[in-house]
């Protein structure tokens, strides 16, 4: 009689298991910069530079931020032109895109496909192209050194965005409900405002998202129309500022940084919810 031969089955390994180590393991490559940023702007300057280096702070202090906010000359007017440029972009972009993904998404008129298309051809020039045409177009307008310089260029650079995003919103709305609305004696702009714009809100969500990252973050056009010290929004003043230190002291160069991420960081805890489900509504359906 033969000897019976046991096999042991190996356990199928869990797909999920390997995506969540994979995941894991890039989360923490992108946060680690700004932990670390984060830490840096927490420390001391002696604790900063002590040698050897220590990842673990031997000591926390707020004098970084007190400093920055009360003391570094400029840092609150950067502040806010950011904060009006970036609102008044967000506010326009998102009114604009409401109403034209309206129009795109559930009317139809001649030539509709062929402009929708010239707008979004528009995403696929690198947006720096647009610098030098739109640096001769504001000198010739005396724009430049003003929040309109800023945000005209930036309500044309991400719209063609909100459009993409709130057409193939408004496309996945049964046409029905409209109908029933306009049945009930709703007119074109009420029944807009009160009953598709909020069925679209995971949509605006992502778009609101989108332009205020691109808004408060962005450098070139920033600091290329802007040459006055006293019109440079955030991310321009903190180069500044730092020149301005003339020695890099780390821990209020990291606690500028950090105060520019925070506004960003709320935003997107605020509507997280909603963001994946705007990205898929808008980009994949539209």
């Amino acid at each position: 009689m033969e000897p019976t031969l046991l096999v042991k089955r190996r356990r199928p390994v869990n797909p999920r298991w390997i995506i969540g180590v994979v995941v894991g393991v890039f989360a923490a490559i992108y946060v680690f910069p700004l932990l670390w940023d984060l830490v840096t702007s927490l420390r001391p300057n002696d604790d900063i530079y002590h040698y050897p280096p220590t990842l673990i702070p031997g000591s926390l202090t707020f004098a970084n931020y007190l400093y920055v906010v009360t003391q570094m000359q400029g840092f609150l007017r950067y502040l806010a032109n950011s904060i009006v440029v970036t609102l008044s972009t967000v506010l326009i972009v998102l009114i604009s895109s409401a109403m034209g993904g309206y129009a795109f998404g559930m009317r139809r008129f001649r030539g509709q496909n062929v402009l929708f298309l010239a707008i979004i051809l528009v995403l696929t020039i690198p947006y720096i192209m647009y610098l030098i045409p739109i640096y001769m177009m504001e000198d010739h307008l005396h724009l430049k050194n003003s929040w309109l310089g800023l945000i005209l260029p930036y309500v044309a650079l991400n719209l063609p965005w909100g459009l993409l995003i709130m057409r193939g919103s408004f496309s996945t709305i049964p046409l029905d409900i409209r109908d029933a609305a306009v049945i009930d004696g709703c007119g074109e702009i009420r029944m807009w405002w009160r009953i598709l714009v909020p069925i679209a809100r995971p949509a605006l969500a992502a778009t609101t998202i989108i332009t205020f990252v691109f808004a408060w973050q962005e450098f070139l056009f920033a600091s290329t129309l802007m040459p006055s010290n006293n019109w440079q929004t955030l991310p321009v003043g903190i180069v500044w500022m730092r020149d301005e230190l003339q020695t890099v002291v780390m821990g209020r160069v990291g606690a500028m940084i950090v105060i520019s991420i925070i506004p960003v960081l709320i935003l997107f805890l605020s509507l997280r919810d909603f963001f994946i489900k705007g990205l898929s509504e808008g980009m994949l359906k539209g």
